[in-house]
């Protein structure tokens, strides 16, 4: 079997990610989609951005995969098309593994052994694991050694609602309907984001609750987070400080009870590995979105031998990338709890011939071949600004 074709698509889907409830873009940088809110130092767009790939065989099996791209789709698309695709195609898509380590170690010397080129390195990763399950009949989850379990629990990323009391209110109903914990997005100063913390532990006082600072504070403040967070009895402290500060995680490590969460931002096992040696991570959160599930595992086993519990990332992407993430956390044996954007699953589950089910508050693992979901195409091409074939 070998790699006859490769169609890439920009995804761009007509739908506002509302970070602090309203679709507002402040910020707004003239001639694009993206804007930069007030509350936070890094960009977002106003729609739904990723890379979608989709790699065909000669013998017509095909297989899809994400690199999740929330900005710029346009430029992963670009490193596929010039170089990782040329490079796929008359390979046999079941050397998933070897074909990741080969494309990583194409240009990872001129110092891009992260960011868009291992992004588009793991969705083309997706994409044979995909292929894989199909050819041989079995879920990914299957083929990684599982599952250890096909119903995940998941908490509900982010309280949308502009007023506190309305995120009290969707806190309350979340829990009702079965989910085992919400995360908040804070960050807005210290004072504020205790009343925060305060307001949503009263009206959910039973539930598993997380907090996201996105980056935003020092340590001496994030220390005061999350002084107010033990207090509450929340799970973990979520990007408290800037991801370039590795010491400063660590100093919060040692300084505070409550677990220290990062890794969305980290891609290959050598980075988790320098994390998890200089004690910077209690909680991790790779996104196979960028790690591509042959290294998300690596990134698992490694955590697992520190006796350190993965929690996997889903930020802005589609069905595609939610399903590949659903298998990889049914997968390994040390996995926390997934987290859920469901206002986004709500809107990608249309590129899914069947949509991707959440009951009682639990993701349910597709157990059909390969990552256990049908894109289709047509609808992928809807909300495609660009795509070609290689």
């Amino acid at each position: 079997m070998q790699i006859r074709s490769i169609k890439v698509f920009v995804y761009k889907d007509d739908q506002h990610y509302r970070l602090s409830g309203t679709s507002a873009t402040p910020g707004l940088i003239p001639g694009t989609d993206y804007f930069r809110p007030p509350a936070w130092r890094q960009s977002y767009s106003r729609k739904v951005e990723s890379c979608l790939i989709k790699i065909t065989t000669d013998n017509g099996v095909t297989g899809w995969g994400e690199a999740q791209s929330p900005l710029l789709p346009e430029t992963t698309a670009s490193i596929i098309r010039h170089l990782l695709g040329p490079f796929l195609i008359g390979q046999n898509p079941l050397e998933r593994s070897r074909i990741a380590d080969d494309a990583y170690h194409l240009n990872n010397i001129r110092g891009h052994g992260t960011g868009f080129m291992v992004d588009a390195i793991s969705g083309i990763d997706l994409a044979l694991w995909d292929i894989a399950g199909k050819h041989y009949g079995a879920s990914v989850c299957e083929l990684l050694g599982g599952p250890f379990r096909r119903r995940l629990p998941a908490y509900v990323s982010g309280l949308r609602q502009p007023t506190i009391e309305e995120q009290c209110s969707a806190a309350r109903r979340f829990i009702d309907e079965g989910f085992a914990g919400i995360k908040l997005f804070l960050g807005y100063g210290v004072a504020e984001d205790i009343k925060a913390i305060r307001s949503v532990r009263n009206a959910v006082p039973e539930a598993h609750l997380y907090c996201d600072l996105l980056w935003r504070y020092n340590v001496g403040d994030a220390i005061l987070v999350a002084r107010a967070l033990e207090g509450e009895g929340y799970e973990w402290l979520e990007a408290p400080v800037a991801h370039e500060n590795l010491d400063g995680y660590r100093k919060l490590v040692q300084s505070v009870d409550i677990p220290i969460a990062s890794g969305e931002a980290l891609r290959t096992p050598y980075e988790f590995q320098t994390w998890f040696e200089n004690g910077a991570i209690e909680v991790a959160q790779p996104d196979v979105g960028r790690t591509g599930l042959s290294s998300g595992v690596k990134v698992a086993s490694l955590a697992e031998a520190r006796s350190i519990q993965v929690a996997p990332h889903v930020g802005v992407c589609s069905g595609i990338a939610m399903a590949a993430t659903w298998q990889f956390a049914a997968a390994i044996p040390n996995f926390s709890v997934q987290e859920n954007q469901l206002e986004i699953l709500r809107r990608t589950n249309r590129i899914l011939d069947q949509p991707l089910v959440v009951e009682n508050g639990e993701l349910l693992v597709p157990d059909a071949p390969g990552l256990g979901v049908a894109v289709d195409e047509n609808m992928v091409l809807e909300s495609s600004s660009d795509h070609f074939e290689v």
